[in-house]
């Protein structure tokens, strides 16, 4: 047991930390009083359309990015990606990394103890056919938080860490759990994990911004989703709670709407003012993401603008994320420089 525990530790720390990756300690950097970022994949941030987005930053009111650090497919940590962030800093732009968390097709390819898997046999798999590692696996919580650490020695300033939830998305009375032995409910072990990453990132840098993305739902009503995920508990861990406020996503019949895609500024702003309610007496930040995507109905500039608005007027002035899956923004729904 010893030897597979310290083989596992230096699996761990040769993903996390590899070799002739200098590790520099950046000096304690501030954020913005207003985050207004947007998300860029790993692939586009190696692309020529990267200097599109550095432009858009430039020209807007945005001055934020989101980059995935770690996809399903594995840790993206690319040879440039330092320089990328040396020159987004450069520009004044805080630079966050994603870590796509329990959504995981890599690490099963070297070690396949912690995967789900179906009654039937085989691994299960959601409905987009991707993998998911046991959210009660402890060695799951440290890959993780050694992978956030290595985001932050490459000088990212924020960790913002995404699919920290149980599955949702299939059949999941298929499946079964190698750890989880449901003595636990799903809250507790969603909990115990926020509690432990952030214990071991801040160790690791005190001064480390770390949010959390989480379903929007969870700020409608005070309960976790059937997915683990309990703002008002998780509100106790993160600094920053990114509820995906997309319209699209919510049922039909939300706030009485029938297609609530079509009513982005109303569903923004009531999620926001219950979700108020849901977190007060904490210090977190809610940060929200928001939609800049086809789903639902067209979003145009005025859709997107109906959002931002509706941010401002429930009361929060620390910023916002746009999502759109391809990094392609409406710039025009932006306040110019």
């Amino acid at each position: 047991m010893l030897v597979y525990v310290l083989n596992f530790l230096g699996f761990v720390c040769s993903v996390a930390f590899p070799q002739n990756k200098p590790i520099v300690e950046p000096a304690i950097k501030r954020p913005p009083t207003e985050i207004k970022a947007i998300y860029v994949t790993s692939y586009t941030s190696r692309s020529s359309r990267m200097e599109e987005l550095i432009k858009l930053v430039d020209d807007t009111e945005l001055n934020a990015m989101v980059i995935n650090f770690k996809e399903p497919t594995g840790v993206k940590n690319w040879p440039g990606l330092d320089k990328l962030i040396l020159k987004l800093h450069q520009k004044n732009i805080w630079v966050i990394a994603r870590i796509v968390v329990f959504q995981d097709d890599d690490l099963p390819k070297r070690d396949t103890r912690f995967v789900l898997r179906q009654s039937g046999g085989g691994w299960w798999r959601d409905r987009g056919g991707s993998l998911w590692l046991d959210p009660a696996a402890r060695e799951v919580w440290q890959y993780n938080a050694d992978v956030a650490k290595q985001a932050l020695a490459l000088g990212f300033d924020e960790i913002n860490l995404d699919y920290i939830r149980f599955s949702s998305d299939g059949q999941v009375s298929s499946i079964i759990y190698p750890i989880w032995n449901k003595k636990q409910n799903r809250e507790q072990v969603i909990s115990d994990f926020a509690k432990y990453i952030t214990r071991e990132i801040k160790n690791y840098r005190p001064y480390a911004i770390v949010s959390a993305d989480v379903f929007g739902y969870t700020l409608v009503r005070d309960w976790d989703v059937e997915i683990g995920q309990r703002a008002k508990i998780l509100a106790q861990y993160f600094d920053v709670l990114a509820p995906m406020l997309y319209p699209s996503h919510y049922y039909p019949g939300s706030f009485g709407f029938t297609n609530p895609a079509e009513h982005p500024y109303e569903v923004v702003k009531e999620t926001l003012l219950s979700g108020q309610e849901i977190v007060k007496g904490s210090n977190v930040i809610i940060r929200p993401w928001l939609q800049d995507f086809n789903m639902g109905a067209q979003y145009t500039k005025e859709l997107v603008q109906a959002q931002i608005k509706a941010v401002e007027e429930a009361g929060l002035n620390q910023g916002w994320f746009l999502w759109n899956p391809q990094n392609r923004y409406t710039e025009s729904a932006l306040q110019h420089d």
